[in-house]
């Protein structure tokens, strides 16, 4: 009898990687990539169809065409407001960054009295949303402000304009200096080698010589990563160019797909749809670039396995100089806003002509408590807020273990999947998700529910809550989980076991993080409103447009009051801080 034969008919067939039946970790896996997929890839989809349909989604017939795109690149108007968008965009963002940056500096590595306090004010524009923030600059600021009312009658004119694209650039530059400062503080500012600053200053360097010609070029990552993100979020920001631009017939990207599709009375859903892909177009090449410019970042690595300890530049004569700077930002750009708006709601009309306590009432508190639709919209919020919140936290997670600990065959792909929608504007997802909910059948129930909206929310920050969870799992060891799949534990059970408890200030961190963003969001939300889904952004933007600027007001100070003691909470009872 031949052996070889005889081995090759007792042999088992071999099976292969496709053959092999799936188990549950591997199906747990898969079911997360299936879920990352539909979620980010539905909305997109249907956007895409409709660049090239000429009427509606929701009619029955569809008529192709190539008309969109051909009214799209013959309409200048387009053209203008896309240059208005990148000017807009550039200069915010250059204020943000210079903002940002020096602020880093002047906290993070010098001596400065009350760097610790000034900082924390610093970080309060990133807690409000930029609907919050607009309005209280046009209270305080405005036309019709206070405090220009004030210096109007004391000087003839004030000196400043928000109804133009520069005025419209400081109020955002001032609301993303914050996001600038963060990345700079504690990515770069805090942690650079002080030996390299030492020895400029042994050279006779003095203090800016030193954060000019060490300091500053050292931070230049931080700063690219900033003003990348920088750049985007003012590309796809509307309640900023809505408020200060529509008044001066200036328009950006955002506000005309808002106007297009939400304010016309018959919106050119084709055109709308386009208009979107040059937003999104925008929003890509900003991020390609902030990698092309990252990909040699080894460059400015200054710690090594050498411990160090960073020391506070001596600022010498210009301690004092600095702080009042300082003081005078903190006070008329963050505080005297926030201020203006908490004090407006407690007011039946603001204006130095009148002395404030004449004119002080609760009637804007009792119209939001007493009117069922505004109610409606603050607890939608707040359920929103929360369970967007929760599920994205535990979505996220597991994206990231299935990243970070697992042999799937597409984590890698499933990593880009989860990142991809930083290049969708929020007002996108939003239309996305409503285009979703229309041309795919399984969606359909979703339509005048709230789970639309926390659908969209959860798809809008996946990118966010991964930043927030992934570095966290990179941090704990791999021997671990390795550990208990030597003893017999899968997939499953070594990061329920094993994990996932390792893993609890970071998610705590994160749902925080979720719900702060989730309760201030009101972009996604815009085209996917019905009756009952009103939440407080979208009812503020309404009321602020119809003129009930004591009701906005009020909103806006429950808005606050609710962060706030948000926050506070996170810090006191589990000591989570969102920007450490």
């Amino acid at each position: 009898m031949n052996t070889q034969s005889a081995e090759t008919t007792l042999a088992p067939p071999r099976i292969g990687p496709a053959l092999m039946p799936l188990s549950r970790s591997r199906m747990a896996q898969w079911l997360i990539f299936v879920i990352t997929a539909v979620l980010v890839l539905a909305p997109a989809l249907p956007i895409l169809l409709q660049v090239f349909v000429a009427g509606p989604l929701y009619e029955r017939d569809w008529d192709f065409t190539f008309a969109n795109i051909g009214r799209l690149l013959g309409n200048e108007a387009i053209g203008e407001i896309a240059l208005t968008t990148l000017a807009f965009a550039g200069l915010t963002t250059l204020i943000a960054q210079v903002l940002g940056v020096t602020a880093a500096l002047l906290f993070g590595r010098t001596d400065m009295p009350g760097r610790r306090v000034m900082g924390d004010m610093m970080m309060w524009p990133l807690y409000l949303s930029h609907l919050i923030m607009v309005v209280g600059w046009l209270i305080v600021y405005g036309p019709s402000g206070f405090l220009t009312q004030a210096f109007a009658r004391m000087f003839g004119n004030a000196p400043w304009n928000l109804y133009s694209i520069p005025g419209m650039a400081v109020v955002a530059g001032v609301s993303q200096a914050p996001l600038a400062y963060l990345y700079c503080l504690y990515g770069v500012a805090r942690s650079i080698d002080p030996t390299l600053e030492s020895a400029a200053r042994t050279c006779g360097a003095g203090p800016l010589t030193v954060m000019r010609r060490v300091t500053l070029p050292l931070m230049l990552p931080a700063i690219v990563t900033s003003s990348a993100l920088n750049i985007v979020i003012a590309v796809e920001m509307l309640s900023i160019p809505l408020f200060l631009g529509r008044p001066a017939r200036i328009d950006t990207l955002s506000s005309y797909l808002y106007l297009e599709g939400i304010g016309a009375s018959n919106p050119q859903h084709g055109m709308v749809a386009a208009s979107a892909l040059v937003l999104v177009v925008l929003v890509g090449a900003t991020l390609a670039l902030q990698r092309l410019l990252l990909s040699r970042g080894h460059r400015y690595e200054t710690v090594k396995g050498k411990g160090t300890r960073p020391a506070p530049l001596q600022l010498g004569a210009l301690k004092w100089p600095l702080f009042t700077l300082a003081v005078l930002y903190i006070a008329f750009v963050v505080l005297v806003p926030v201020l203006g708006l908490v004090l407006r709601a407690f007011t039946s009309y603001l204006t130095p002509l009148i002395p404030i306590w004449d004119v002080l009432t609760l009637q804007n508190f009792r119209d939001v408590f007493q009117t069922d639709a505004y109610m409606r919209a603050l607890w939608n919020t707040l359920i929103i807020a929360v369970v967007a919140a929760g599920l994205g936290t535990l979505l996220t997670a597991l994206i990231a273990l299935v990243i970070q600990r697992s042999g799937f065959p597409f984590r890698r792909t499933l990593e880009a999947l989860a990142y991809s929608p930083r290049m969708v504007p929020g007002l996108i997802t939003g239309l996305g998700v409503f285009y979703a909910a229309i041309v795919f059948a399984p969606f359909g129930w979703l339509r005048d529910s709230i789970w639309i909206l926390v659908v969209a929310y959860i798809m809008a920050t996946i990118p966010l809550g991964l930043g927030a969870i992934q570095p966290s799992v990179v941090q704990i060891g791999a021997d671990l989980d390795k550990a208990a799949r030597t003893v017999g534990a899968d997939w499953i059970t070594s990061m329920r076991r094993i994990l996932l408890p390792l893993m609890k200030p970071a998610l705590l961190g994160c749902f925080v993080l979720l719900f702060v963003v989730h309760l201030k969001s009101y972009v996604v939300a815009i085209f996917l409103m019905a009756p009952g889904l009103e939440i407080m952004g979208v009812t503020m933007l309404g009321l602020w447009e119809n003129g009930a600027a004591g009701v906005t007001a009020a909103f806006a100070t429950l808005q606050i009051a609710m962060i706030a003691i948000l926050l506070i909470a996170a810090r006191l009872v589990f000591g989570v801080k969102l920007y450490e």
